[in-house]
């Protein structure tokens, strides 16, 4: 008994086999570039994401340790200059410029603070709102034709 293929020749059975065309490889090699761009593009999103979240990060960082500066202040003996409830101002705690905050060169900062309520000529409470700014980085570098911000507000009231 003879099994059909067996006992042939190797040429005579690959014979009839075809390989890829021109058209096929090419087809191929689209889709495969087509796929390719497609990550790249992938990953440059993915990076601008990271980069984002570590300058929103880095900016809520830097106004809770100005808010907390100015509350230390606020806790601050009266008689000192900038200390105490009542130079809690923005005199006392001017805006810092850009390269001017230590370690963060891409970073300015503001404070406002608003009397809130006066009792008797008094003053007894104070919003404090300080914000962080940063001009964004993006896939082709840092855009510096807008600002993004984080803003914290917080109220302070006179303990004595």
């Amino acid at each position: 008994m003879h099994i059909k293929g067996y006992g042939r020749p190797v040429r005579e059975v690959l014979r009839g086999q075809g390989g890829f065309t021109v058209t096929e490889l090419l087809a191929a090699v689209v889709v495969i570039g087509i796929g390719l761009v497609a990550v790249a593009a992938g990953f440059s999103s993915a990076i601008e994401g990271v980069e984002t979240g570590r300058q929103q990060t880095t900016a809520s960082f830097l106004a809770e340790q100005r808010m907390e500066q100015i509350k230390a202040a606020a806790l601050g003996n009266p008689l000192n200059a900038c200390q105490g409830f009542a130079n809690i101002t923005t005199g006392c705690f001017p805006a810092q410029a850009y390269g001017t905050i230590p370690n963060a060169p891409g970073f300015r900062s503001t404070v406002a603070v608003t009397t809130e309520v006066t009792v008797g000529g008094i003053v007894t409470l104070k919003r404090v709102d300080v914000q962080v700014f940063y001009a964004p980085t993006v896939a082709w570098g840092v855009l510096s034709t807008q600002e993004r911000s984080v803003l914290i507000s917080t109220m302070y009231s006179n303990h004595n």
